[in-house]
């Protein structure tokens, strides 16, 4: 009878087999979170470099100062969406300013570093929010003399790659 059976297709069944097993177990045990990725109260998020960045930790990141996120709605609109990833792009692009300043990166290596975490934040891009995020840029670059960067320069790091 086992020699009836090929390696191909006893390998088949077998990846078949863990692949249901180990679907049945993600369902199971992480059912709640996968609504929540499905419905989009939850977004996925990766660790980033130095700096873990939680985006749906109930707070909300205004004025460089962190307040308690007042949303407590389900399914959070567009616009809410939008604020929140602003916010951290405008988070994280201070604390790389800080951090360029720290480790005295040169200017190139800063230049890099900033379409690095602009080129994650795509739809900023194309909106009418760029010319915020560029005016936080620069000015969180004056504070740093070593990292000056112009308008006309920040406005460059959108559309060119690394």
């Amino acid at each position: 009878m086992f020699t009836t059976i090929s390696w191909s297709n006893y390998l088949i069944t077998v990846g078949v087999l863990l692949f249901c097993w180990y679907l049945f177990l993600i369902v199971k045990f992480y059912a709640v979170e996968l609504k929540q990725l499905f419905t989009g109260e939850k977004k996925l998020s990766f660790p980033s470099r130095k700096n873990s960045f939680v985006t749906n930790s109930g707070f909300n990141i205004s004025d460089g100062g962190l307040l308690k996120n007042s949303q407590n709605t389900a399914i959070p609109d567009s616009h809410s969406v939008a604020m929140e990833d602003l916010n951290e792009l405008s988070l994280r692009l201070s604390l790389a300013i800080e951090e360029s300043a720290v480790e005295s990166l040169g200017s190139l290596e800063f230049q890099n570093y900033l379409r690095f975490i602009l080129s994650e934040y795509s739809f900023v891009k194309i909106s009418s929010l760029r010319e915020n995020i560029n005016k936080h840029i620069v000015s969180e670059c004056v504070k740093h003399p070593q990292l000056i960067l112009t308008f006309e320069q920040v406005d460059r790091l959108w559309e060119e790659t690394i």
